[in-house]
């Protein structure tokens, strides 16, 4: 058998890749015990032949590769020792690649049979594509030897990996989306803190804006607004149909996890989509409680402008408030607003979903799915994770750990952010569809493309609507011609 320091030394030496950043490589064969001679006695017994000592077995080698990520990446090194305490002859080896680079890579690899056995974070419109390339075991006949633990996971996450009755990726973590609130910033201006609760229906986008108004100010009077209200992070027309009440995706594409085209053929659905992206630009040009892309990218070259104050509320994922915050200010959690007119709409009701799959050439599929159930599934791994990063495991037994460790995060009592985060976890109806749908990145391009005449203030969703559904379209249909799938 091909051990998998043969496979990284064909790596660097012949595929021409370029080094990999390799975190805890296999230990060396160890050398056979030497047997000592015999003393010399004065009456000497009948020599004793003895027999040479076995050489160690040498520990089989997962290879796990990850996005290059200064936080994420000392956490995996942390799960991988715990992992290796517990495991007698199974290491890991963490490689690590840039996020616009793993993909290519990852595919180079897989051509030149040198390709990892483990994926976790890393690449575009990874997941469901590898699968229909048959790049990754479905994962099926291990699961369902771990009833336990399927059942411990959230089922957003199982159910957003079952392409066609197949799970093909085990999930690890559910990341909470919502409004996230510089709540210094709210006292300042005398403003009244948003609900915690995702069942308070006064919490809407009618709502949000008008507060945003209310934070939106000339701070030092020279005329020109330098504090801001709100930031629309989110951007994707996706996400503003959905809020507003529809989505453009069709059931049977999210069965499939193949996007063939939006389904604004619908009126219903062209209407909420075109009125969900237009509210999102009229934050900046019509309500001006937000920074134009400008002025939001000078006020981020000072650092995050929820955490330097340059704004009071961010609508976008629970990244918001990862790592340091300032002592200065107070931080908060609401959950997303209703969307639509008057709160017709929904709360969008995502999550981002992030599993591990197993590469389909593998050599060593059983130490493979050992890593993989260790990672998403043990307590050990779940309390690295909840040091490292406050992302919710995806496993419902962790639920309450991650609740104390995110105790003294935020400026919440602990039953607030019971509230809020229960609620989120109730209400998660699916992972967001660069997760889970093949084809989406390519549509993403061409529909960021169409939208930055919006964002900058120059067309109204209205005018670059149809062109977007057709260009989008375009793409996905070579995505299918690409995979060869109908």
């Amino acid at each position: 058998m091909q051990f998998k320091t043969s496979r990284r030394q064909f790596l660097l030496v012949s595929a021409g890749l370029g080094s990999l950043a390799v975190l805890n490589a296999c230990a060396p064969k160890a050398e056979p015990t030497a047997v000592p001679a015999p003393k010399e006695e004065a009456t000497k017994a009948p020599e004793k032949k003895e027999e040479p000592t076995a050489a160690p077995k040498e520990a089989i080698n997962v290879e796990f590769m990850w996005r290059t990520n200064p936080n994420e990446n000392p956490m995996n090194e942390d799960i991988i020792t715990a992992f290796q305490e517990e495991q007698d002859g199974i290491t890991v080896e963490q490689i690590v690649s840039p996020w616009d680079e793993f993909e290519p890579k990852l595919m180079s690899m897989y051509a030149g049979g040198i390709a990892p056995d483990v994926l976790g974070t890393g690449g575009t419109n990874p997941y469901v594509e590898r699968h229909i390339r048959g790049m990754v075991l479905v994962l099926d006949p291990y699961a369902d030897t771990e009833p336990d633990l399927i059942n411990d996971l959230y089922e957003v996450g199982t159910n957003s990996y079952t392409i066609g009755g197949e799970l093909i990726g085990l999930p690890f973590s559910v990341l909470n989306a919502g409004v996230f609130i510089n709540a210094t910033r709210f006292e300042e201006a005398g403003v009244e803190l948003p609900p915690v609760s995702w069942t308070d229906d006064s919490w809407t986008w009618d709502a949000m804006i008008e507060k945003a108004k209310a934070l939106t100010l000339d701070s030092d009077g020279d005329g020109k607004i330098d504090r801001y209200g709100l930031d629309a992070g989110h951007s994707s027309a996706w996400t503003y149909t959905r809020l507003w009440g529809q989505d453009v995706i069709s059931e049977e594409d999210y069965q499939a996890g193949i996007v063939h085209q939006w389904q604004t053929d619908k009126q219903e659905v062209y209407d909420a989509m075109v009125n969900g992206l237009q509210a999102r630009a009229d934050v900046v040009y019509k309500h001006e409680v937000g920074p134009d892309p400008a002025t939001a990218s000078a006020l981020n070259q000072m650092g995050s402008m929820l955490k330097t104050g340059a704004i009071a509320m961010s609508f976008t994922g629970g990244w918001a408030i990862w790592g340091d915050l300032p002592e200065e200010f107070e931080f908060r959690c609401a959950p997303n607003p209703i969307g639509g007119e008057n709160g017709s709409g929904t709360r969008v009701k995502n999550t981002w979903c992030g599993p591990l799959q197993i590469v389909a050439t593998t050599d060593i599929p059983d130490e493979s799915w050992e890593w993989a159930k260790f990672y998403c599934g043990s307590p050990k791994a779940h309390a690295i994770m909840i040091d490292y990063r406050p992302t919710i495991p995806a496993a419902k037994s962790a639920f309450e750990p991650f609740l104390k460790a995110f105790e003294n995060k935020v400026a919440m009592s602990a039953e607030d952010q019971r509230t809020y985060f229960e609620g989120f976890v109730d209400q998660m109806e699916t992972t967001v569809p660069c997760h889970i749908l093949s084809g989406w990145a390519a549509g993403r391009d061409a529909m960021r493309a169409s939208l930055d005449p919006v964002w900058s203030g120059d067309k109204t969703v209205a005018e670059i609507a149809d062109k977007m559904i057709e260009d989008v379209n375009a793409k996905y249909a070579e995505n299918i011609k690409a995979l060869g799938i109908s």
